[in-house]
């Protein structure tokens, strides 16, 4: 079966309070080279128009600033993840503040972060493969349905049943303290079990301690050797470390595992050192220390929920397409 990408232009929504941006972005899209993207862009200068926009029109990414004086771009992004949960979310902004970048990686997993005044290859580009991403990701989701109508589902031993997890701090101590964190059974996941069976809600992810593994190292360079022989479901770095800073072994580590979930714990990153994360590596969240252990078990639950997911549709589509199933009429 043929895996050919949908034609047409493809439908963008730029949100920003300032109309000279907006038209500036416009003829960005629209000035070659198009890199095999066309758009069909629309553009707001009011967020809850754009929303109510959004509950008509399907589209495949967005470009949001942070500062608006109606709703900041947290808050506007978490608005549009309701109505649309796979319009893939960039942000675009001057102005943003360590602490809100922080919450839109944790809260809205937005794609990427690219910073005012921008380069036009780095919007593009960017642009070109947040969309393509989800169109990848959709279309396994397409294929995976197909198959479980026709009776087939994930077999068994398809993924690994426990998670591998890497934490890579300098200070052993830290790393160890991390690893504590992670595989003693907490209280509050039988809490969260209780409430997630009474409201009879699925997407509250918890870390079974028996179903993980969790090596430490306190040198980059050496957790990226033990990459080349072991398989990790997520990875936990520090930013400074002697070795290389984390953003640099983090977007190391996802060229060689790239379905790894990336995570970064530290004290003393700052904004350029996160979105350099983000952009490099897909950053699935930030942890600043010291961290609070509920915080760091719910960042790593949800990070291992959301790739085992991913993973899952990927098996399935490539089983669908084995068998010539789900072609596109």
């Amino acid at each position: 079966m043929e895996n050919t990408k949908p034609q047409g232009k493809h439908h963008i929504l730029i949100v920003d309070d300032e109309p000279g941006i907006l038209n500036a972005v416009r003829r960005e899209l629209s000035t070659p080279p198009f890199g095999g993207h066309q758009y069909e862009i629309e553009a707001f200068t009011n967020p809850q128009e754009a929303l109510e926009r959004a509950k008509v029109q399907e589209f495949e990414a967005v470009l949001s600033d942070y500062r608006m004086p109606e709703m900041s771009g947290l808050e506007f992004l978490q608005a549009l993840a309701v109505i649309q949960p796979d319009c893939a979310r960039i942000v675009l902004s001057g102005e943003t503040d360590l602490d809100s970048l922080i919450r839109m990686i944790n809260e809205t997993h937005i794609y990427r972060f690219i910073p005012k005044p921008w380069s036009s290859y780095f919007l593009k580009s960017s642009l070109g493969q947040a969309v393509d991403l989800r169109w990848a990701n959709l279309e396994n989701r397409r294929l995976a349905k197909v198959l479980r109508e026709n009776g087939i589902d994930l077999p068994p031993g398809a993924l690994n049943e426990v998670d591998q997890i890497l934490v890579v701090d300098d200070e052993v101590g830290v790393a160890n303290a991390v690893a504590r964190a992670l595989t003693r059974p907490s209280r509050l996941d039988d809490v969260f079990r209780e409430v997630r069976e009474d409201v009879r809600h699925g997407n509250v992810p918890i870390i079974n301690p028996g179903q993980i593994s969790v090596q430490i190292t306190n040198s980059p360079v050496h957790a990226l050797k033990v990459a080349d022989d072991v398989t990790f479901s997520c990875v936990i770095a520090d930013y400074r470390m002697p070795d290389m800073d984390g953003a640099r072994f983090l977007a190391d580590f996802s060229e060689k595992q790239p379905d790894c979930a990336c995570i970064m714990l530290s004290g003393e990153a700052d904004m350029s050192s996160i979105v350099s994360a983000l952009d490099s590596a897909h950053l699935s969240a930030f942890i600043a220390k010291p961290w609070s252990d509920f915080v760091l078990r719910a960042a790593v639950a949800q990070a291992l929920t959301r790739r085992r997911l991913l993973l899952e549709t990927r098996v399935l589509a490539d089983m669908c397409r084995a068998r010539h199933l789900g072609a596109v009429a």
